[in-house]
């Protein structure tokens, strides 16, 4: 930033330029914005104003220029990337896939502050750059165009070397004075809606009050930077630039500083981590790659991954035991392919060449030659294994098998096939295009190769790896939230509300309370895990019957409409026959702190079972899984981050506390008390 300023001076000074054009020295990527470091050291409000306003003085200069300014992006043009491009008078883009525009500050916990609030609603309107500004969302150079923050966007086949001649051509071109109005023209097309609401000031007030309600709802008021963003357009697109600029430089300093900015900062080096991680340690063998893939089972799940192959451009063969079955296999592809042209993310055409990636058998055909099988067909041991030992003797040696089990033991499964070193769990989460975790879980006789490679196919596929070091029940995420949804479980037969038990959760940060995920996930699923669990581990698992109570009065949640709520399209409420079902009940006493207290410490004290039983190999590993396989508030930095800001001391004295009052299940981890003896924290 420092010699930018001093070059753009050089450059205001001379008279021999008739336009400048900006290119990255770098292939695929134009500017990827700032560095992290500089975010997470900013502890004072005026130091984060006082550095915004600098970088906002180096682009003023740019927007300045007494000469067309154009930058010519190819690749990740995101954050001050974008707001340097913003700065400039004219903007292209090359329609390759590394490009991706946008303002992604907000995921981590601060606003857009060199320019990006002022200029980008002035550039494309209020409405739509609030959509880009408020959720962190990264569009491609076509819908980037469709925007209005592209003027122009280059056909892939041109090369990286040929942009800058395509710069100096659209030089000459914006000389002719029609050309230059009609680009302008269309940047912010307003409808006759967008002219009522935000060319008067009583519709932008309309305008942002109900930005505001949407923004609360969304973010139960956890994440202030989406408040302050908001205040920052509204307060300055009604003044002029530097005004505005003034006002954005301010509010990023008061966001900056916040510990939820801190905690999102650190997912971030934790996912950057996962990216750079090969799964085994100091692993330099070679990685198997995976091209075609065979998907036994064409439920929900198997229709999903089937999929998420087809979307990465991945041949799927889906086998289940009938054409019909296979039928609703490609139903369910086709409904996540659909919704992607709904949302113009996908062209009709683009549809039907990722729908022709995938094909169906109702026996082996096909088979003999993919790369990778993942089984995802229904949770009862003895027919998986039995189906593994069908497919083993039909695939090539070099494929390898792996199950999406939930809970069940992938040793076992593996010791059914001759190739035991060749098997592993692969456990997608539901729904498989948008939950971003993956487990990949060792069995006893896995080799490295197979989790290296597992663990590389997840990353290719756009998704977040965890490795499982140990096969046991409920593997990492689903063990850990066993312990959390039996607490609610005790809670709801100690007669707690359904609405007591899911709004304190809410109130804490979960995307939804635990008894609305018994109906998410099918309560006759979750009895069958719950089971699982505790013949594993025991009473602290336990659901003393109450979900098969339920089950067997035909309420299965959501997927047939009846659980502990009543679905009625999109709309649920509690119904209160769901109490019959309970069990004990009584008066409850607790509030919402401590129904918070006996669900997320239950969490946190077998999270620290499983890091001293070596499940993952550490604490990153519990946090990354928790946020992007549950939902755990990413505001709090991670499960055990949490524990860590809490303090050890108070979360081992809270657990006991709770059990001599509830019982054994709440004593302290060996790990928590060694923790709090020697005060050490799970992240140093």
């Amino acid at each position: 930033m420092v010699d930018l300023n001093k070059f753009l001076d050089e450059l205001k000074a001379r008279t021999d330029l008739q336009a400048l054009v900006f290119l990255s020295g770098k292939e695929g990527n134009f500017i990827a914005g700032a560095k992290i470091e500089e975010i997470e050291n900013i502890t004072d409000p005026r130091d984060g104003a006082e550095k915004a306003a600098m970088g906002q003085a180096v682009f003023a200069k740019i927007d300045a220029l007494p000469f067309p300014v154009i930058a010519v992006i190819d690749g990740a043009c995101v954050g001050g990337g974008l707001e340097l491009a913003l700065a400039c008078h004219y903007r292209l883009a090359r329609d390759s896939e590394k490009t991706r525009i946008g303002l992604p500050e907000i995921r981590l916990g601060i606003i857009p502050g060199f320019g990006g609030t002022q200029r980008l609603p002035r550039l494309i309107g209020i409405q739509r750059a609030l959509d880009f500004i408020l959720t962190g969302k990264l569009v491609d150079a076509q819908r980037a165009y469709r925007a209005g923050i592209i003027d122009r966007v280059i056909p892939q086949e041109f090369l990286p070397q040929q942009l800058r001649r395509l710069g100096v051509a659209f030089v000459q071109e914006i000389q002719n004075a029609p050309t230059r109005e009609k680009i302008l023209a269309r940047r912010n097309r307003a409808n006759p809606q967008t002219l009522l609401l935000e060319k008067n000031v009583l519709g932008r007030k309309v305008l942002f009050d109900q930005a505001r309600r949407r923004t609360l709802a969304e973010t139960k008021g956890h994440y202030p930077a989406a408040e302050l963003a908001l205040e920052a357009v509204e307060k300055g697109f009604s003044k002029n630039l530097p005004e505005g600029l003034k006002i954005e430089a301010g509010l990023l300093g008061k966001a900056i500083v916040t510990n939820v900015s801190k905690n999102l900062v650190k997912i971030f080096y934790l996912t950057e981590a996962v990216k750079k991680d090969a799964g085994v340690e100091n692993y330099s063998a070679a990685i198997p790659a995976f091209h075609k893939i065979g998907v036994l089972g064409a439920g929900l799940m198997g229709g999903g991954i089937a999929q998420l192959m087809a979307h990465n451009d991945l041949h799927a063969r889906m086998k289940d035991i009938n054409l019909a079955a296979v039928a609703k296999g490609m139903e369910t592809a086709a409904k996540v392919f659909s919704e992607s042209v709904k949302r113009r993310r996908l062209t009709p055409k683009d549809m039907q060449n990722k729908m022709a990636l995938i094909s169906g058998t109702a026996d082996y055909s096909g088979f003999k030659d993919v790369d990778l099988v993942i089984e995802a067909i229904v949770e009862i041991l003895d027919v998986k294994k039995k189906v593994f030992a069908e497919v083993d003797g039909l695939v090539p040696p070099h494929c390898l098998l792996a199950s999406n089990t939930s809970s069940l033991p992938i040793t076992e499964m593996a010791r059914a096939t001759q190739r035991p070193d060749k098997f592993a769990g692969l456990h997608f989460f539901n729904p498989v295009h948008r939950m971003p975790l993956v487990e990949v879980i060792r069995g006893a006789d896995t080799s490295d190769a197979t989790v290296a490679g597992l663990v590389a196919f997840a990353k290719k596929i756009g998704k977040t790896p965890i490795v499982v070091m140990k096969d046991t029940a409920g593997f990492l995420v689903n063990r850990i939230l066993g312990a959390y949804m039996a607490e609610a479980g005790r809670m709801l037969m100690e007669g707690a509300t359904v609405e007591q038990i899911d709004g304190a959760l809410v109130e804490f940060g979960m995307p939804m309370g635990p008894v609305n995920l018994f109906d998410e996930i099918g309560i006759d699923v979750a009895a069958k895990v719950s089971h699982i669990l505790e013949n594993a581990f025991g009473s602290r698992m336990a659901g003393e019957g109450m979900l098969d109570k339920i089950v067997e009065s035909g309420r299965l949640g959501k997927k047939n409409g009846k659980g502990f709520y009543i679905y009625e399209g999109k709309n649920k409420k509690v119904d209160p026959a769901i109490y019959a079902f309970l069990g004990k009940g009584g008066k409850f006493e607790g509030i919402a702190a401590e129904i918070q207290d006996r669900c997320v410490l239950q969490m946190i004290n077998e999270a620290a079972l499983c890091l001293a039983a070596g499940v993952v190999r550490r604490p990153a590993d519990v946090d990354v899984g928790m946020i992007f396989g549950t939902g755990f508030p990413p505001f709090r930095g991670g499960l055990l981050r949490y524990a860590d800001a809490r303090g050890i001391d108070n979360i081992a004295g809270k657990l006991e506390t709770l059990a001599g009052k509830y019982g054994e299940r709440f004593k302290p981890a060996e790990l928590l008390v060694q923790m709090k003896n020697n005060g050490k924290k799970f992240y140093p």
